[in-house]
């Protein structure tokens, strides 16, 4: 239960970021863009996170590793409540990325290792918990933001320490295989070309498929409404996949969800069908990121090591993807963002293939 409502905590605080941002400009007296620059502190703090974590796992009780995170995440939130200036709040939003890091890759690490037969299934849910704290989110802050800033955030630091007492009960640590000097293999190094491409994906079509259904003459709060199904259908999809059979090989499900979500994304490219190609892909992708760690995990069932490298890659992705695309759209018009997005899920669908050959061999 900890662990759920860790995720839970995390997907709706850093789903926030995007609707704080007019309440930033009045509160901190900074432009649009300077506030918009909050949410890349907070991936920066996140990838520093991932880094220290992928070190500390290896050598210290996973407990502990997990503890810490959601510490920072609470004083995090404590400080971010408080912060008076404009450097006092991107420091307090440092912070929290870094515990919310800390946190994305030890919490993935502990299920993907677990010896539970439906590790995928569990860690789906976890993450379908992820995405309906990222849709729950920007609902509180629309609601209280305005008026109660401070008290949202020493309430989500609360919940943040309530949560540390249920925590410190995992056991175990995570296997890393003797001999190993901890560099990524060839097989390791095509994952994360594919988690790359799958962060862009995710966080490009939710960042740009507004601006895209606008352009095809559908209304703004219609624009709006669908992009929220797309996020929607994020969580029904890792929901749904508590229901699919063990032994349905997660190379399969990551495969298959790749090449639909392609041709799903080339689908949007036509204006009529567009609304619903997006939601379509949310559906598509949804299993693609937590299958996708145990399906290396166990490829790679002795070293923790592996899979570690997924997470900067996640983290790399969420930064560099949705600007890439941007550049690509500037110099030729919003309206080829279905096309831009197929082809990154097809360089996606490339990978997850050829790491299934390479598996074979």
């Amino acid at each position: 239960m900890s662990i759920g409502g860790t995720f839970l905590l995390m997907g709706m605080v850093v789903a926030a970021y995007g609707p704080l941002l007019e309440h930033l400009t009045r509160r901190f007296g900074v432009s649009l863009p300077v506030a918009g620059a909050t949410i890349s502190v907070h991936f920066a703090g996140a990838l520093l996170g991932v880094l220290i974590t992928m070190r500390s796992m290896e050598r210290t009780p996973a407990r502990w590793s997990v503890i810490a995170a959601t510490g920072l995440v609470g004083v995090g939130c404590v400080a971010v409540s408080i912060a008076r200036a404009w450097p006092a709040f991107m420091a307090a939003v440092f912070v929290l990325g870094l515990g919310f890091g800390s946190l994305v890759i030890g919490l993935n690490q502990l299920v993907a290792y677990s010896e539970g037969r439906r590790r995928a299934a569990v860690l789906s849910a976890l993450n379908g918990a992820y995405s309906a704290g990222a849709v729950g989110g920007p609902i509180l802050v629309a609601a209280y933001a305005s008026t109660h800033f401070t008290l949202l955030f020493l309430c989500a630091a609360a919940i943040a320490l309530a949560l540390i007492p249920g925590q410190a009960r995992i056991s175990g640590r995570l296997p890393v295989a003797a001999g190993r000097p901890g560099r990524p293999g060839i097989l390791v190094l095509i994952f994360v070309g594919a988690f790359v491409c799958y962060v862009g994906i995710e966080t490009g079509t939710g960042g740009w498929m507004t601006s895209h259904l606008e352009s095809v003459g559908i209304g703004s709060t219609a624009a709006a409404t669908f992009t929220s199904g797309f996020f929607l259908a994020l969580v029904t999809g890792r929901l749904l996949m508590t229901l699919v059979p063990a032994a349905l090989p997660e190379g399969a499900i990551v495969l298959a969800g790749s090449v639909i979500a392609a041709v799903l994304l080339l689908a949007a490219s036509i204006g009529a069908v567009a609304p619903w190609a997006y939601v379509a892909t949310g559906l598509a992708i949804a299993p693609i990121f937590p299958t996708g760690i145990v399906w290396l995990a166990k490829l790679r069932p002795g070293d923790s090591r592996a899979t570690s490298w997924l997470f900067p890659a996640a983290s790399i992705g969420g930064i560099a993807g949705p600007g890439a695309i941007g550049l690509v759209i500037a110099g030729f018009g919003v309206r080829w963002a279905p096309a831009v997005l197929a082809t990154v899920a097809v360089a996606m669908s490339v990978a997850f293939w050829l790491a299934n050959r390479w598996a074979r061999r």
